[in-house]
């Protein structure tokens, strides 16, 4: 077997699906299995940014109770026993209510490195971005298609460390089709982006991750991991499960 130590892998649990120890467990495997960062993502009733996968996983861990204390939980405990970069994922509505300060600094103390929030504008957000950095928690920005040249050197200028790149329009899950048209995307991205590329939406398999070797720093894989959780014998969601999981995806046959 060989590492493609070229391209990073950032992996993705739903936290508290299908209930908290499972996530920590599937977490602590995708980490030991090589992922440079992980997304924990705190469950929203309308996730709109996420396909049915996802969506299901959020509707069913609000369905056993989760928190947003539960979701600090999780990246307290994640943080301390790995050494992969933890980032919390979530949607405005929810940092908006716990409120914005009182969220950064809980997840500045619980050992997150950055947030992303899909749903954020740029221009509209309550002062998150500010609070961020006056406690050294970064905001990862997102450039969809369709992006503008002055708009992708703004939010690459904003964006810490990397941007989260979207593979193509529309939710996560769906398959994204490795071709020239993303090379395109790619390429535009980089004329006007002076910091790394994470790529994320749509990808699930080695055979992806082999293709996109030197067009990007790290590809995000969410519904990939989400879907391998089972829900109906938690038991089978250990970290040797999901250390298995992640090698299948970012390990490739010699």
């Amino acid at each position: 077997m060989k590492n493609n130590a070229k391209i990073a892998l950032m992996g993705h649990i739903v936290g508290g699906y299908p209930n908290k120890f499972s996530s920590i467990q599937a977490a602590l495997g995708i980490c030991e299995g090589g992922a440079r960062y992980l997304e924990v993502q705190f469950p929203f009733s309308d996730p709109s940014a996420d396909g049915p996968i996802i969506e299901e996983a959020c509707n069913a861990a609000l369905q056993n109770g989760f928190s947003v204390e539960d979701g600090f939980e999780i990246v307290q405990t994640l943080s301390s026993q790995s050494d992969t970069k933890i980032l919390i994922m979530t949607y405005a509505n929810i940092i908006f209510s716990y409120g914005v300060l009182e969220f950064v600094k809980k997840a500045k103390i619980c050992g997150a490195k950055a947030l992303i929030v899909p749903d954020l504008p740029y221009e509209s957000d309550e002062g998150l971005r500010e609070i961020a950095r006056f406690y050294q928690l970064g905001v990862i920005e997102l450039i969809a298609p369709g992006a503008t040249p002055e708009r992708i050197q703004k939010l690459s200028k904003a964006s810490k460390d990397f941007v989260y790149v979207v593979a193509r329009a529309g939710i996560t899950g769906k398959k994204t089709q490795i071709d020239e048209k993303l090379f395109e995307w790619l390429r535009f991205v980089k004329l006007h982006c002076s910091k790394k590329i994470a790529l994320g939406f749509g990808i699930n398999s080695n055979k992806q991750v082999e293709a996109l070797q030197n067009m990007v720093d790290i590809i995000v894989a969410g519904s990939y991991f989400v879907k391998k959780i089972n829900p109906d014998n938690p038991q089978e969601n250990t970290k040797n499960t999901f250390k298995n999981h992640t090698a299948q995806l970012i390990l490739a046959k010699t």
